[in-house]
């Protein structure tokens, strides 16, 4: 059994080996809840959740990273920095080396390890949380039940020795983990993974089956330092159908009593009072209503499918030009201001003020954490949001790119995310445990790029204050008083003739963070 002697033992090594550490817990627990919209946490829906989030720190704050859609903010997570960053632009990505001629999907891990032959060791741009906890000399894994390409970027550097990260989906049956012992241990004690779902169908069963994994295995078997668990529900079942359907609230109802399981498993092992837990969404939601074929729009528009490349995040369009040619970027941005299903636009910076597109009427690129980088677009665009409910009353409306058919109205239930809506961008965000305060509300921004530089800080790590992300000292015990820490919020505006976009942003601690941006003027969704 862990106990003092442990941990003092714990703090020599520290501090023999790295900086002092500056916790004395015995793992840093990381919960990501796909899709889990911060208002979906009730006592009655949810008491698991609820019951660390009263008697923890509740970030009512929080930011998803955009593109706010799940591999994005996986790698977000996983490195502390962003986007342009680590590399991971989207969803979808389009990186020459890998395919010269379209955008792949990178839920997809055999993409990414195609990617890791053509870069070797590049899947993410930056150091991952795997090599960083490494250098202090403690341990990390990843448990996912999600897709197998988002699992594999929370430990982007695992089939090169970096790191553990088990997933069902990488190769069912064979393969489940990297390092290979590892999968051979996890398949001989608990089999593979249940075949998931379908359109409109949960992954519960998944979801079950690696939270077994974790509780069963490698919390008392690897016995890491720091743990990051992707829990896949309730972000399938939303798509199909959407926030505040009794199916949804029933999947979200699975993930809660798994991580209640999780919780008796810590207390049984006699480390529930030496652990920090986060829960952390990697986005939220909003209801589609209405379809963009963007493709179809562009051939219409007279832009021919070579010279444009689309690369979609569900609610938000990422285009590489080819050749990077400037007049067709210009040409490309200023016809997408005259669309009415168009959005916010994005161009690379220009030579106006700091967030201002090279392109009349646009936001730098850069300012939104999307430029600089040798992956990233020539384009970003959102498209038109709203406020209005969904058929069971949770607010938030949104467009999305489709992929056949007419541009046309949609009439679903089910959701979508990747914009830059105040309902997608709003996370969940939470954190319980002897380093963090009992029963604080922190109103200061966050952003899943600022947990692993947490997580380090922790560790005692030097290089915690060296990424995007900062560290949220205002919710650790001995941290600031939250509502003294500065904060500047602004709403920026573009225009191009009769076109006018905003973007709001809040700074904190010389970090900046997206709150949302909208068309002004626009009567798509009537807002």
């Amino acid at each position: 059994m862990r106990g003092r002697l442990a941990r003092a033992l714990l703090v020599f090594v520290f501090a023999s080996t790295a900086a002092q550490a500056q916790s004395t817990a015995l793992l840093n627990l990381l919960f990501v809840i796909d899709g889990l919209r911060p208002d979906s946490i009730t006592p009655a829906q949810t008491p698991n959740l609820h019951r660390l989030q009263t008697e923890g720190v509740t970030f009512e704050n929080s930011h998803s990273v955009f593109p706010t859609v799940t591999r994005v903010n996986s790698a977000s997570l996983a490195t502390g920095m962003q986007p342009a960053r680590h590399g991971i632009l989207g969803n979808r990505v389009y990186i020459p080396a890998v395919n010269p001629d379209d955008a792949f999907n990178n839920d997809n891990y055999r993409m990414l390890l195609k990617l890791d032959e053509a870069q070797p060791g590049r899947i993410v741009l930056s150091p991952s949380i795997a090599e960083l906890v490494a250098e202090v000399r403690q341990t990390y894994v990843a448990v996912s039940s999600g897709a197998a390409g988002s699992a594999l970027l929370m430990a982007p550097r695992a089939p090169r020795g970096s790191g553990t990260v088990i997933n069902g989906s990488f190769d069912s049956g064979r393969m489940v983990a990297w390092p290979q012992a590892v999968s051979d241990a996890v398949l001989q004690r608990f089999g593979p993974q249940p075949k998931k779902g379908g359109a409109k169908q949960n992954n519960d069963t998944a979801v079950n089956w690696a939270l077994q994994v974790l509780r069963e295995y490698v919390l008392p078997e690897l016995k890491p330092q720091v743990a990051y668990v992707w829990v896949t529900e309730p972000d399938h079942i939303q798509h199909g159908f959407g926030v505040g359907a009794p199916e949804s609230l029933a999947s979200i109802g699975n993930s809660d009593r798994n991580i209640g399981l999780v919780l008796d498993a810590l207390r049984e092992l006699g480390l529930r009072e030496d652990t920090n837990i986060m829960v952390v969404s990697d986005h939220g939601f909003a209801q589609t209503v209405h379809g963009v074929n963007v493709r179809q729009e562009l051939t219409s528009g007279g832009f021919k499918p070579e010279e444009v490349i689309i690369a979609s995040s569900g609610q938000s369009v990422a285009l590489h030009v080819k050749n990077r040619d400037t007049a067709t970027i210009h040409a490309v941005a200023e016809w997408l201001q005259k669309q009415p299903w168009a959005g916010v636009v994005f161009t690379a910076r220009g030579k106006g003020a700091p967030h201002e597109g090279a392109v009349t009427g646009t936001f730098a690129l850069e300012y939104a954490h999307l430029g600089g980088s040798e992956r990233s677009p020539d384009i970003v665009f959102t498209f038109p949001w709203s406020s209005k409910p969904n058929r069971y009353g949770v607010p938030g409306t949104d467009y999305v790119m489709i992929t056949s058919g007419a541009t046309r109205a949609i009439d679903t239930p089910g959701g979508n995310h990747g914009g830059m809506s105040p309902w997608t961008v709003r996370n969940t965000m939470l954190a319980w445990g002897p380093d963090f305060k009992r029963g604080a509300r922190v109103r200061t921004p966050s952003s899943n790029a600022d947990v692993t530089p947490t997580i380090l800080h922790l560790l005692g790590h030097p290089k915690a204050d060296s990424l995007d992300g900062r560290v949220l000292l205002e919710a650790l015990v001995n941290g600031p008083d939250p509502e003294q820490v500065a904060t500047e919020t602004r709403t920026l505006r573009v225009a191009n003739g009769a076109y006018r976009a905003a973007l709001q942003v809040t700074e904190t601690a010389g970090r900046r963070y997206l709150d949302k941006s909208w068309r002004e003027g626009s009567d798509a969704l009537n807002r």
